[in-house]
This record gives C-alpha cells, structure tokens and sequence, in this order.
C-alpha cells in the first residue's frame, strides 16, 4: 500500500465508443486489474437507499421505475434535455462509487498497479485517489462506428450521447498518457510503454520520498450537534462527514465543535482511528471537545494533553472576555516506520471576544515552544480571524523566533479549492478563511487544500475541511 493507505490506483477514462474497454481488457489480461467504476454507478443507482433516496428528491418519482429500478431510458432523455442537470446528478452518484472503489481497492489481489474506468474523469476533476491518468482517444468517426455495432442508435441520439461527454481535448489536457486507439494505430507498443513507466513511478512513489514522514493533516469544524439546524442536524450528517475523512485518507485530524457523542459516531465509523482530548467545560466530557484523531497504524500516540486558553491554563476556565471556555489538545507522535518524533496542537479559538483571541494567539504560540521545543510541530484549528486579523499576525509575526507558519504559504502544488473556509451550510462566505493548518521546526508542505464537497446538495458540515500533505524533516 502507499503511505496514504491505498494501493496505487491509476484512473483510465475515455469517451463512449473510444474503446477505453477494449484497453481495459488487455491491462486485465496483463494482471492489472480493474475497477469498472461506470457498472459500479449503475448498481448503486439501483441498489443503495441512500443515492436512490438523494435521486428521487432531485429528479423526482419517474426517476425510478415502479418495481424501484432506475428509469434509465427516461433520466438519459432529461439529461439530454437539460444537460446542467448532469453534474447534480454526478454530485449524488460519484461519492459513493469512490467509496466503493476504496472498499474494492482494500481487497483487491496484490497488484503492481490498478486501474480505475470511468468515461467522466479528467485531470480537472480526477478523483485525490488517483496516482495519474490515462486517456483513450479513437477518431470520431471510428467513435461512431463502434457505437452503432453495439446498440443500432442513430447518428443523431449517438451525437446526442457523445456531446453529453468530455470532449477529446478535455480528456487529454492534463492527461498522463494518452493512447491512441484508432484503426491505424498499433496499441500494444502504447501500453508496453504505460505498463515499463507507470512500473519505474511507482516504485519510486512507494520507496522513495513519500516512504516515510509524511502526513495528510487535516483541521474540521464539524459542527456541534444541534436541532435549530433542521436538515444539517448531526444525525443527517454524521455519516458523511466519516466518510470525507475516509475518502480524503486524512492521518490526523484536528475537530472542533464536537460533543463526545458525535466523536463516538466517528471512533465507531472510523475504526482505524484512535481519539483523545477533554471536554472544556469540566475537563472530563461537558461541553464542547478540541479532539485529534490519529491513524493507530501509523502513529503511536506516546502522550497527550489538555490545556485552556487562558491565563490559568492547566484549569477548566474562562479566558479573557471570551465567551465560552477554549481548549487546545495535543499530542506528540511516533511515526511506526521511521521512528520520527512530532507534535500535533489543536485548537478552537473564541467566536466574542477579541482580547481572548488576541491572548490565545501569543499562549499558543508560547506553549508550542514550550512542548514541543525543537520538535517538528503541527498546529491545526478554527481561529474564528481571517489572515488580516490581529491573532494570525501575531502567530505569523517573523520577529518572533516562536511564530508558526501557514502550510498553505509554503505549499509547493499551491492551494485548490475556495479560500474562505466557512459556508453557513449554503456556499463559500466570502472573507470567511478562519480555518488553518500551521507548521514549525522544519516540516513542509507538498499540497494545500480546502474541500468543498457537497451530497445532494448538502454540506456536510458549515465549515470546508481544509487539509495539507506534510512532510516531516530528515
């Protein structure tokens, strides 16, 4: 597996009648196997209640047929209709079918790499599983011709069919490789090559810098449990927000706004995951926790903390004119392959009050020093201030040998995604980029970013996770 717990999975994409199939086969026959990602949508559009449920909202009940099959032929001539309505569609399938790929992937035969089909992946939107890309291109007319000996359709609906798709550029921009796979083109020489390349990638990518000291960080606001909330109560949203941090195969995770209930929602949904922190209000589970969660097969947790933002911080209390007790968690690590030692801190600062925040930025910066000293340190949390605000200038302030840095100002990739972290269960909240990953003592950041991903629509909590691919110091 690589370091992010997955095997390497490399997607292959294409458009309908381009051949990508036929492409698959040979890769199968070679040992690669593959996830069929298209069949794996049409079972789930048939099969889950959860997506059938998510379908029969949006589209309405002729979405399904009475015995509660999916009405193909009756969605395919909405689509064709209203074309827009695609990617509301895709919003509500694709999750659960990269939930399904990494369920497949985890028991899948040892393989040296696999392969993942699908005819609407580009590089704009490849899914974070997916190592690199492969694209099939086949001429149009060729295209055409192989799509009328499957199913006799006429030029106009299989015209019809093919503008729904990505065009042929738009899967080859960006691509990793692209095989030809027209009637004048030779095949087995374009996969030989993908097959001596991808070989060369990967062993690089398993044995060589990502080996080992390096972790997916991730902070997430997942809101406290609720009923003003109506539809984003907790108990609609527990169960995806479990699953982003699975798909995002997130190895720490920094929460706020968690009642222990909802953590037990998630020790029980994330079994590879340990948990510790306190509740601020009595130290114990009252009120609001700050709590990590860890990969238990990465890390070894060798010990833990909680302390309040206050100036009586090793005590349950108020700080400043804050308007709720604050906690930061912390813990330091193990890396289990390399031995590496760092520390990880979380936090949640105060919402009110504005001498709290600007005090509970220069204590964590004096208890990072403190704890972690000359250790590689990971400081995660909702700050409720913006970068231009008096707590993030005093945290970033390089005239203070203390200061911590933003991940995301040192990301070699950049960022992706919105720059505000915070949507109110509606969309990104302009000016709103509160939540944060920080760094010291020589740890570096490879990508940077801000996940925006909806369920039918639906955020799964009122903040964005944001998240950073560290790398520990040799």
């Amino acid at each position: 597996m690589n370091e992010q717990g997955l095997k390497p999975f490399i997607g292959i994409t294409g458009g309908i009648g381009s051949g990508k199939s036929t492409i698959c086969r040979i890769f199968s026959i070679l040992g690669i196997p593959v996830f069929e990602a298209d069949v794996h949508a049409r079972n789930i559009c048939d099969q889950d209640p959860e997506v059938k449920a998510a379908i029969l909202e949006e589209f309405g009940s002729r979405a399904y047929l009475p015995d509660g099959t999916y009405n193909r032929p009756w969605m395919k001539g909405l689509l064709q209709k209203y074309p827009g309505d695609i990617q509301k569609l895709n919003a509500i399938i694709h999750p659960a079918v990269r939930q399904a790929a990494v369920t497949w992937l985890e028991n899948a035969p040892d393989s040296p790499f696999y392969l993942y089909e699908s005819a609407l992946i580009t590089a704009r939107n490849k899914p974070e599983l997916l190592k690199q890309l492969i694209a099939v291109s086949c001429p149009l007319d060729e295209r055409i011709q192989h799509i009328q000996k499957r199913n006799k359709s006429s030029y106009m609906a299989i015209m019809q069919m093919i503008d729904l798709q990505p065009q042929p550029e738009q899967y080859q921009r960006g691509a990793d490789f692209v095989i030809e796979n027209g009637k004048k083109d030779r095949v087995w020489p374009q996969i030989e090559n993908i097959m001596k390349t991808l070989s060369c990638f990967l062993v690089f990518l398993l044995l060589g810098f990502q080996s080992h000291g390096q972790i997916k960080a991730m902070t997430f606001n997942i809101r406290l449990d609720t009923e003003s909330d109506g539809q984003d109560q907790w108990k609609y949203r527990a169960k995806h927000c479990a699953e982003l941090i699975q798909y995002h195969q997130a190895d720490i995770i920094g929460m706020q706004e968690a009642f222990v209930h909802q953590i037990k929602d998630f020790a029980k949904a994330l079994p590879d995951y340990a948990w510790f922190g306190k509740g601020r209000d009595d130290g114990k589970e009252a009120g609001e926790f700050s709590p990590l969660f860890y990969n238990k097969a990465k890390f070894k947790l060798i010990r833990e903390k909680t302390f309040w933002l206050s100036d009586s911080c090793e005590k349950v209390g108020f700080g400043w004119d804050a308007a709720c007790r604050r906690v930061v968690t912390w813990g330091e690590f193990n890396e289990i392959k390399s031995g590496k030692k760092f520390f990880v801190f979380n936090t949640h600062f105060d919402h009110l009050g504005k001498i709290a925040r600007r005090e509970s930025a220069k204590l964590v910066l004096a208890k990072v020093a403190e704890i972690a000293g000359k250790s590689p340190a990971i400081i995660t949390g909702d700050f409720n201030a913006t970068p231009d605000d008096e707590p993030i200038q005093i945290i970033l302030a390089k005239a203070n040998p203390q200061h911590l840095i933003d991940a995301e100002s040192i990301s070699k990739a950049g960022h992706y995604g919105p720059y505000s972290s915070f949507n109110g269960f509606k969309q990104e909240q302009e000016g709103k980029h509160i939540d944060y990953i920080f760094v010291k003592n020589g740890v570096t950041c490879s990508q940077h970013a801000t996940h925006s991903e909806t369920w039918a629509s639906r955020f799964p909590t009122d903040h964005f996770p944001v998240s950073a691919i560290l790398h520990l110091p040799n």
